[in-house]
């Protein structure tokens, strides 16, 4: 009898510890909400301490950049209905687990939202929203035109439609029993995000030729908002190349106050399937054997503003090892290139006198860069003729120059003589840190109000008028980079299918919406405009 007293209770416990361990560990039901071919879920398990001390700051234009402003308006609304400041809202609404998810060929009127909360909480969002219940369980919000269910611990919402029933009873189905067979925890890359340790978590399928998805694992970490990314594509992305090396993070963070955007990335010299185009027009642009020995692995992009047009300035380096040998070889290199645009750009006669437009520039650089650079006036032109002279590039000027430093040196060129100073003089002075160097296929940054700025300053296509369609994305890319602030960002491609990304952001806008006109407040405006 003892023994089987004893076994009993051993029994017992094993199946309590079980029981409590499996809600710990595998509950999953914020992707099992979402039907298998979702194309967009999220699940926010501490989205509540994005708000705590203000931090409502932080999260509102990340928001903002990545969703559109629209996003937010009915939370505005809501926020001023209720009478609490937006943070107060925001925990009330997000307070606990929040889960979302747009199923596959979802538009504005096919999503779902589902909070995880006690009863005392549901009521709250439920008063917010002005609901009614309708049966036991099930309520109603015609304000906002939105059908809510009360189910296993979770308040669904979705907007009112004719099948919105239907996909709440099946998504209430899938909480109580995560069947990967019939949700998104099927999907091969959920297993990977559920293994990141976020707070948010975010699966992103996309469209062909792409393909495949991307995750994302989103903290807040002193007053910044932590990304991890993962990327698992059909397709390889066109840009990024699977190279890694050792990348120097010290000298991304000597451009932070001056340049809009500075990215250090593996190099070997070697054209890539992105420069074919070019080296079919100017095949000069290929670079020697003893050129490409010399090189030291790195590469940096810097862009910036330039003084004299609306341009972008762009500068390339690529760190060499023999400053000297750099220097004469640079020098062979750009003659020969800039006879080669002259070539392009005009008949074949032109080209001597292309080689005798390599002028020097009066540019001033710090003493340790070296000799005043040269420059190329066959550029401009270039742009003009191939690329087309709306995007405003043909003051263009083809300028380099050799940096010593000592640890090495660097080529540097660049499409402005002013920028290439002040690029020449980040990398004589910062080149050489002690500073640990992560092993990366890529480490930069990117300052959101200096890259809006450009755009704004630039728009290449603002000729096209108010309607223009490319002017009114160029704008909202513009607001969407200002709100987000500063980003640093590191990632690496192990595959030509596969992404693996660290970013921080830095957002600079205010939580705080702008206030809506009070009632009384439009009607005397209808009023002074009648009059």
């Amino acid at each position: 009898m003892t023994m089987r007293r004893t076994a009993a209770r051993w029994l017992v416990a094993c199946v309590a510890v079980w029981s409590i361990s499996a809600r710990l560990v595998a509950d999953n039901a914020g992707f099992a909400l979402a039907p298998k071919g979702a194309v967009f879920a999220l699940d926010a398990r501490g989205a509540a301490d994005l708000f705590v001390d203000g931090q409502g700051a932080v999260v509102r234009p990340v928001l903002e950049a990545i969703a559109g402003a629209q996003v937010l308006k009915t939370f505005d609304v809501l926020a001023q209905r209720s009478g609490a400041v937006p943070e107060r809202a925001a925990r009330d609404v997000f307070g606990g687990r929040v889960a979302f998810f747009v199923p596959e060929g979802g538009d504005a009127t096919r999503w779902m939202l589902a909070l995880e909360a006690d009863d005392a909480r549901c009521q709250r969002v439920l008063a917010m929203f002005g609901a009614r219940m309708t049966s036991p369980g099930r309520f109603e919000a015609p304000g906002e035109a939105m059908s809510m269910r009360r189910a296993g611990g979770w308040l669904l919402l979705s907007p009112t439609a004719p099948e919105v029933q239907g996909a709440l009873d099946l998504a209430q189905s899938r909480i109580a029993q995560e069947d990967p067979a019939r949700s998104l925890l099927g999907d091969p890359a959920i297993q990977e995000l559920l293994a990141l340790d976020g707070s948010v978590r975010m699966f992103v399928r996309h469209d062909a030729p792409l393909g495949g998805a991307t995750l994302v694992s989103a903290s807040r970490r002193d007053g910044a908002i932590a990304a991890e990314i993962r990327g698992r594509y059909e397709a390889p992305l066109p840009v990024l190349g699977t190279t890694r090396a050792r990348l120097d993070t010290h000298l991304v963070r000597a451009f932070e106050d001056r340049a809009v955007m500075v990215l250090a990335s593996p190099a070997d010299g070697k054209p890539g399937v992105a420069d074919a185009f070019w080296l079919t027009l100017v095949p000069e642009l290929s670079p020697s054997p003893a050129m490409r020995a010399n090189l030291a692995g790195e590469r940096v992009l810097a862009v910036g503003r330039c003084a004299k047009h609306p341009m972008p300035a762009l500068a390339f380096a690529w760190r060499v090892e023999d400053a000297d040998q750099a220097r004469s070889d640079q020098e062979h290199f750009m003659r020969a290139v800039c006879c080669g645009l002259g070539r392009a750009v005009e008949a074949p006669s032109s080209a001597a006198a292309a080689e005798a437009a390599v002028v020097s520039v009066s540019s001033e650089l710090p003493p340790a860069a070296g000799p005043a650079p040269t420059k190329c006036e066959a550029l401009g032109p270039f742009f003009d003729r191939y690329l087309g002279s709306t995007f405003k590039l043909g003051a263009s000027m083809l300028c380099w120059s050799t940096v010593p430093t000592p640890c090495g040196g660097w080529q540097v060129y660049s499409s402005d003589p002013e920028w290439l100073a002040t690029v020449a003089e980040r990398l004589s002075g910062s080149s050489c840190s002690d500073d640990p160097r992560p092993e990366a296929g890529g480490v930069g940054f990117c300052d959101g109000p200096r890259a809006a700025s450009l755009l704004r300053r630039w728009m290449p296509l603002a000729a096209g008028g108010a309607d223009d369609r490319v002017s009114h994305g160029i704008e909202a890319l513009s607001k969407a980079m200002e709100r987000l602030g500063r980003v640093r960002f590191e990632f690496e491609m192990p595959t030509a299918l596969t992404l693996r990304a660290r970013v921080e952001i830095e957002p600079l806008a205010s939580l705080a919406p702008k206030r809506l006109p009070s009632p009384k407040a439009v009607r005397d405006a209808s009023d002074d405009a009648r009059r």
